[in-house]
């Protein structure tokens, strides 16, 4: 009997551990099909969040205007035959990339961009609408400007204190209201936070208090968003940094050659 009471703790502790170590490989693979999957999963969950906030709301706001015609159309006799239209479903979307594709012909004509000046200056003369509509419109001519690409640069600036260095983005280096004011050389430089990198700060720095890095924005962006683990050209030497100024505090990368000794 003795011997049966010490085998039955030990039993059932194998048993028990049986269990964890199949629990551990059910769990390990299960974390590996969510990483497979998560890539395809985001993507698609932003693909469908584009589609359904601006395409089908598109779709919805005009199949709203549909119904409100059609509603005049039974409450006025005069204008009974708007209750005789009838909505098909996806026609918002066809008279949305009409209205673009027309609007892009008139564009490239005289007559279509004299009637589209004229629509502005409508526009312009509308209280608020019209700070809202230029605002818009100044960003677009910058995007169009700078083909879209609004962080031109990648950099490192000291932040937030002396000896600790921040990943961020050179946005301009023209020289505007602020430079004019300051009467100052300086630099409008866009300051990320981590792991969002839609949120941040805007800096105007002094050229030599800018560190550029030779990488693309893309592989900064995947830097930032994995808080440090990505590393840029992980296999290929390690990127040049070129200074735009004396950043204080950090030894330049590009030593000056050494003189090869001369025959006597």
């Amino acid at each position: 009997m003795a011997k049966k009471k010490t085998k039955e703790p030990a039993d059932r502790k194998r048993i028990r551990g049986l269990f964890r170590e199949a629990w551990r490989n059910i769990w390990r693979t299960m974390v590996a099909g969510i990483l497979v999957w998560l890539p395809l999963i985001t993507t698609v969950w932003i693909t469908w969040f584009f589609v359904n906030r601006f395409v089908l709301g598109i779709e919805r706001q005009i199949k709203t205007l549909f119904l409100l015609l059609s509603d005049w159309g039974l409450r006025h006799s005069a204008l009974a035959f708007l209750s005789q239209i009838q909505y098909v479903h996806g026609f918002g979307l066809f008279l949305t990339v009409a209205l673009f594709y027309m609007t892009g012909i008139l564009t490239r004509h005289f007559i279509g961009q004299r009637i589209i000046a004229l629509g502005e200056r409508v526009v312009h003369v509308i209280p608020f609408v019209n700070r809202v509509y230029r605002s818009v419109q100044q960003i677009r001519d910058t995007f169009i400007g700078r083909q879209g690409a609004v962080f031109q640069r990648v950099c490192l600036v000291e932040y937030p204190r002396k000896g600790v260095y921040a990943v961020a983005f050179i946005t301009s280096d023209e020289y505007g209201v602020v430079q004019e004011s300051l009467e100052r050389d300086l630099l409008a430089v866009f300051l990320p936070t981590t792991p969002n990198p839609t949120s941040g700060f805007l800096m105007y720095l002094p050229p030599d208090e800018v560190f550029e890095l030779d990488i693309p924005v893309e592989e900064a962006m995947k830097l930032i968003v994995s808080a440090g683990a990505y590393i840029p050209g992980r296999d290929e030497r390690p990127s040049a940094v070129r200074r735009m100024g004396a950043a204080p505090g950090i030894p330049d990368p590009t030593p000056e050659p050494t003189p090869s000794p001369t025959p006597d």
